[in-house]
């Protein structure tokens, strides 16, 4: 690898680096503060601050250890996706996954100190969410969306290219 390639990539992962500890910093002050100060109204029965610790029902210690376990197994293949050097994979992709990194972090932390995830931002009739998990659904969404438009540019250079392979071949008389 190239001196300028590396240093290329040591500011992308100081990058990386920085959003994930900014969006996690942002995720636990946000709810440490919901903790503390409680319930508060935005907009009456439509947008309400309110702490809700999410368990997943009967959150047993094996279930508690599974579920941390799963979470950390996700959060190392995102990892590894952002940190590989495939061609494939651009900088904006590993930049977007890194939210979804990030929020998964963050929900961990969670669930080791706190016992549960802690969500606190409540809308009408949707379930509670947290800024991790804005986080995770943006990284999620801007990924699916990169990868489907990846595999749209695929599949039209694979049709121009056959339909010009089928006009370069001479056509046989009867």
């Amino acid at each position: 690898m190239k001196k300028e390639e590396k240093r290329k990539l040591k500011k992308l992962y100081i990058l990386i680096g920085i959003i994930i500890v900014m969006i996690v910093f942002i995720d636990q002050i946000t709810k440490a503060l919901m903790i503390h100060y409680g319930e508060v109204t935005i907009i009456p029965n439509v947008w309400i601050l309110k702490v809700n610790e999410i368990n997943n029902g009967t959150y047993e210690d094996t279930s508690k250890v599974l579920n941390i376990l799963t979470n950390f197994i996700i959060i190392c293949i995102i990892f590894g996706i952002i940190k590989s050097n495939n061609q494939f994979i651009k900088k904006k992709t590993k930049i977007l996954l890194t939210f979804a990194l990030a929020g998964g972090i963050s929900n961990i932390i969670d669930r080791i100190f706190r016992g549960a995830v802690v969500e606190f931002i409540n809308f009408a009739n949707f379930p509670p969410i947290n800024i991790a998990d804005i986080c995770i659904v943006i990284g999620w969404l801007s990924f699916v969306a990169i990868f489907a438009s990846f595999s749209a540019k695929e599949l039209s250079n694979k049709r121009q290219a056959k339909e010009k392979n089928t006009e370069d071949k001479p056509h046989k008389s009867v």
